[in-house]
């Protein structure tokens, strides 16, 4: 591995950097604290739904634990985007061919070029609501909720 050389260039760039990965992880945690939330608010009304001990006789099964399936898998996409970025930035700030002054251009702050990582961040963005909306919309039509 290169050895950087300090200089306040240098500085500058690696902060640069480091606040890009700490706003992914800030990403990261918001995601996991609502996924969190989001799952614990869909099991109390599958229970309160139900009179028998088995929780699938609740009014609401299997709706609930389709709907928590599939805000998992929407929220997992999205985290799975913002580790990607972070990794990318960590490999930038431990391989960046940067050396102060004299390669001024060796370095670019920009990362490879990836189109997947701002598509999968952003189906947590678009497809909770929609899966929302879907659940909300199928639960008003069914005739098992007066529908």
């Amino acid at each position: 591995m290169a050895e950087i050389e300090r200089s306040s260039e240098n500085d500058e760039i690696y902060r640069t950097i480091r606040s890009e990965i700490n706003a992914e992880l800030a990403l990261i945690t918001a995601r996991v604290n609502w996924l969190i939330a989001s799952q614990a608010f869909l099991f109390t009304p599958l229970v309160m739904g139900t009179e028998t001990d088995r929780l699938s006789d609740s009014v609401l099964f299997p709706a609930i634990p389709v709907l928590g399936l599939l805000l998992c898998g929407l929220i997992l996409v999205s985290i799975i985007a913002a580790v990607w970025r972070s990794r990318q930035w960590r490999r930038k700030a431990r391989h960046g061919a940067y050396r102060g002054e004299t390669a001024k251009d060796a370095f670019s702050i920009v990362l490879p070029h990836t189109p997947l990582i701002p598509v999968l961040g952003m189906i947590g963005c678009i497809g909770v609501p929609l899966v929302l909306i879907a659940t909300w919309l199928a639960l008003l039509v069914s005739p098992a909720f007066g529908g």
